[in-house]
């Protein structure tokens, strides 16, 4: 291929075979040696292509390009459109909702925060799981208890934005976001219903985020709980209110990287992390009195999420089977409600 100016336009690609003299010419005799090897080395580890594979989750296709350069974008593209699965039926609390259901229905299935650094908006992105979308509709929003309209809905392609007059199945759509939308939430032009939520991660990384900036404070929280409904990490606080530093929650290390790195370029707070040696989070349901007559040990954490439920976080899964078979009137879960007591308590 060929490279344009600043890769604002596609590389001019001539396809050959992998075995074409042209390639050594142009490439030198060492790396084309190089690609030769590469190219073998990925045809031996992987697998052919299986559509059944791939729509089941067992087989993941992978590509190669440059998106700085504009090459291999539209093959990458023109493949997703030839492979991605159809939309399909989706769970809800009143049975399976079909996308050829004539009432329109979607999800949202992800938020994002200052996507426009001079508006500091942020945007939730809804997929069409039936109907027809049509932009200024009035629709039901089940989690609320009540109508809204969908004003400026876009569809996004990196940094492009375009307006949506109207949607169908299977397409994503951006909306405005003033705090309306979280994670797993169903709008509907029909019937009050809602879809199966979307499971939030469980966190195995935990960690003190400090404010060091203390004149920005207000950013600092601001910032904090945009990136908690994003889903980027769990937020929670000591139960014992003697610290209201936020304690994070993640599956692994980079996303605390990330939170610094975001809180520094998009709300201008440095902060620091501060690691804790913990690897389980478990939430408590029952009895207030019971919960608080828990003898925890002195290696765990009583914290609070965000929705003031008790969370207690453990070093070992020694300690969760032994404080499980000690309190047995008590329910403990994942943060999806998954319980714990299937754990083996020997």
């Amino acid at each position: 291929f060929e490279r344009t100016v600043r890769g604002k336009f596609r590389a001019p690609v001539k396809v050959t075979d992998l075995y074409d003299p042209i390639l050594e010419q142009t490439l030198g005799a060492n790396a084309y040696k190089q690609l030769r090897d590469d190219v073998e080395l990925l045809a031996g580890a992987g697998v052919p292509f299986d559509e059944a594979d791939f729509l089941s989750g067992a087989l993941t296709p992978v590509f190669f390009g440059s998106a700085l350069n504009n090459f291999g974008v539209e093959p990458f593209l023109d493949a997703l459109l030839k492979i991605a699965p159809s939309p399909r039926a989706r769970e809800s609390n009143i049975g399976t909702i079909a996308p050829t259901n004539e009432a329109f229905s979607g999800i949202v299935f992800k938020i994002q925060a200052n996507m426009d650094p001079q508006h500091r908006d942020s945007l939730a992105f809804m997929r069409v799981c039936s109907g027809k979308f049509e932009k200024d509709m009035m629709v039901n929003h089940p989690r609320l208890g009540r109508k809204i309209r969908i004003t400026r809905p876009h569809r996004l392609f990196a940094r492009e934005r375009e307006t949506v007059d109207e949607a169908y199945p299977g397409d994503v759509i951006g909306l405005s976001n003033p705090g309306t939308f979280v994670i797993g939430d169903t709008v509907t032009s029909g019937d009050m219903f809602m879809y199966a939520p979307i499971p939030p991660f469980q966190p195995e990384c935990f960690a003190i985020l400090r404010n060091i900036s203390i004149e920005k404070y207000k950013q600092f929280n601001k910032g904090v709980d945009q990136l908690r409904q994003e889903g980027v990490v769990q937020v929670m606080y000591s139960a014992d209110q003697l610290r209201r530093e936020p304690i994070l929650g993640a599956v692994g290390e980079l996303q605390f990287e990330v939170i610094v790195a975001r809180l520094q370029a998009e709300y201008n707070v440095e902060t620091v992390i501060e690691r804790l040696p913990y690897s389980i989070a478990c939430w408590v349901d029952g009895d207030e009195d019971a919960i608080r007559a828990i003898r925890w040990t002195s290696v765990s954490m009583r914290v609070l999420d965000h929705n003031k439920r008790a969370v207690v976080l453990l070093d070992s899964m020694w300690q969760l089977r032994y404080t499980i078979k000690d309190y047995p009137n008590l329910k403990f879960t994942d943060i999806a409600g998954k319980p714990f007591s299937d754990i083996p308590t020997n």
